[in-house]
């Protein structure tokens, strides 16, 4: 064991290394998804958009999962969702 100022020097192995370079683009996916939650994190911060965020998610959920939608209902959800995305994209 090698030590660096009183302390264990860690050392990846030729193995870990290899396991490292294998995994990258999985590693960046996971990343990614991390970077991605952490946004959603601080917009929570927010009460009041805490409560909108919730309530979209529980609307959503009540007309998508516990009912039976038809290809034109999910056709409009997605256009509304879409146009909010882009009105929301075009504030200053």
């Amino acid at each position: 064991m090698e030590y660096d100022n009183g302390r264990k020097k860690i050392l990846i192995s030729e193995e870990g290394k290899q396991l490292h370079a294998e995994n990258q683009e999985h590693l960046a996916h996971i990343q990614e998804r991390l970077q991605a939650r952490m946004v959603g994190c601080e917009l929570r911060r927010d009460p009041q958009m805490k409560r909108a965020l919730e309530n979209f998610k529980a609307v959503l959920d009540l007309k998508v999962n516990q009912q039976a939608s038809s290809a034109a209902q999910l056709k409009q959800i997605i256009g509304i969702i879409d146009r909010a995305a882009m009105e929301i994209s075009q504030l200053d």
